[in-house]
């Protein structure tokens, strides 16, 4: 009696371990890997990738044709966004250090990045499913982006 008492204890530390190493509701999600462009939101609404934006500064019109941010496990990571403007085809890349607390992702790009040097941060949450797809969201100036593993 007492051998198989100490066979259930051992299988349900075993479950209960297994189950704190992965957050089904998204709240311990590892940031590092692979996310691409899915959906923008404003103030406008929302669009699927590819789409489209007039350029404050400039006037022109802006037709993101995809974004990739790669998350390495080393700290360091790599934006790569291809997009039109006013018809040419232009490629735009940022690099940098990320950290992560909970599910916050903190980004710093180096310098000489062409989203320019500002620090901001995004969000990562799995799908709610057992080894689901992560998202990774970032807000900035009034748009959100969504981009997914």
């Amino acid at each position: 009696m007492m051998t198989r008492a100490k066979v259930l204890l051992a299988a349900a530390l075993v479950l209960g371990s297994a189950s704190a190493c992965s957050d089904v509701n998204g709240n311990n999600v590892a940031a590092d890997g692979s996310y691409f462009l899915m959906t923008v939101s404003n103030s406008s609404g929302s669009t699927n990738v590819p789409y489209t934006y007039t350029d404050p500064q400039t006037g022109d019109r802006i037709d993101v044709q995809s974004d990739q941010y790669v998350l390495s496990s080393n700290g360091t990571y790599t934006e790569q966004q291809t997009y039109r403007d006013n018809g040419f085809q232009q490629v735009a890349n940022e690099t940098g250090s990320w950290t992560q607390s909970g599910n916050v992702v903190y980004f710093t790009p180096d310098l000489g990045s062409d989203f320019g040097t500002n620090p901001y941060q995004g969000t990562v949450r799995n799908s709610g499913e057992f080894n689901g797809s992560r998202t990774l969201t970032i807000s900035i100036g009034g748009t959100t982006a969504v981009y997914s593993d």
